[in-house]
């Protein structure tokens, strides 16, 4: 039996999926972002 969905299911498929990749590129950026902010902070206040 051959099971065929609907363009719109594969859409809104393809749409779901898009989204997390788009969030979690956001939050490992936002991540990498505070990370080097943190380290550049420690580095700085160990000098002084």
């Amino acid at each position: 039996m051959i099971n065929s969905n609907s363009p719109l299911e594969y859409l809104s498929a393809f749409a779901i999926v898009f989204v997390i990749g788009a969030m979690s590129v956001v939050g490992i950026a936002s991540y990498i972002e505070r990370a080097s902010r943190h380290r550049t902070q420690s580095t700085h206040s160990n000098e002084t």
